[in-house]
């Protein structure tokens, strides 16, 4: 617990002074996180840490315990846990998304501008943990990615093939061989409506085809059923 003002490390001796003195016979002294003044005895892996506890140790990183449903909070209460930072696994999928995404940066930067500055806690006067910062920076961009991927993957076509084939699967467990007759959108590789839709069967029977609206696949307005070799508008 030696006083640090005198060592000339800051210039401002009368704020040191109110550091709280660093247990004798700690493993690691770090410096405090927020605006990293004071010096700090580093917690060990498994230790309950937070936003505004001493930090983690080094190779240790301050995260909420997996599953938990309200990781923030954990954060700013201290609830959280010292634990080890993974390796990065040596793998190329990491700049290959980099290389499919180049504009995902503009995208982030867009919501979340400065961590540092921006990302306060209301009722606290203390800037946001840098660290969780970056996780959440890199949570946000994986779900800007994902959404992007839903966007292109899943027009209203392929959202309802999908309820469509799920349907069919569950049928077949219970109808087996008597499930004869079932229909599948068809599906551009946009995602939305083929004009012309037709049933699919499995008797060797044709199915009626019909023709569709392609944004909603609803059927257009006053047309009969088409033959299979006819095109629609």
């Amino acid at each position: 617990g030696e006083d640090l003002s005198h060592t000339g490390l800051l210039h401002v001796p009368e704020k040191l002074s109110q550091c709280p003195a660093v247990a004798p016979g700690c493993a690691e002294v770090l410096r405090e996180p927020g605006c990293g003044c004071c010096l700090a005895c580093a917690l060990s892996s498994g230790e309950l840490c937070g936003i505004y506890t001493a930090p983690c140790g080094s190779g240790l990183r301050c995260t909420p315990r997996a599953g938990d449903p309200r990781p923030l909070h954990s954060l700013t209460r201290g609830q959280a846990v010292c634990t080890e930072i993974p390796e990065p696994e040596p793998t190329s999928q990491p700049q290959i998304q980099e290389q499919a995404e180049p504009d995902l940066e503009m995208d982030n930067t867009a919501i979340i501008s400065d961590p540092g500055s921006s990302l306060y806690l209301s009722g606290h006067n203390k800037p946001y943990d840098p660290r969780a910062a970056a996780d959440a920076q890199e949570s946000m961009k994986a779900k800007l990615i994902a959404i992007r991927k839903k966007l292109v993957e899943q027009g209203p076509c392929h959202i309802e093939l999908q309820r469509a084939l799920e349907k069919i699967a569950r049928s077949q467990q219970k109808l087996g061989d008597k499930l004869t007759r079932f229909y599948l959108p068809n599906c551009d590789k946009h995602g939305l409506y083929k004009p012309k839709q037709c049933e699919s069967s499995l008797d060797g029977q044709r199915g009626r085809c019909w023709c569709v609206n392609s944004w909603n696949g609803k059927k257009l307005l006053g047309s009969a059923d088409v033959a299979t070799d006819t095109e629609c508008p």
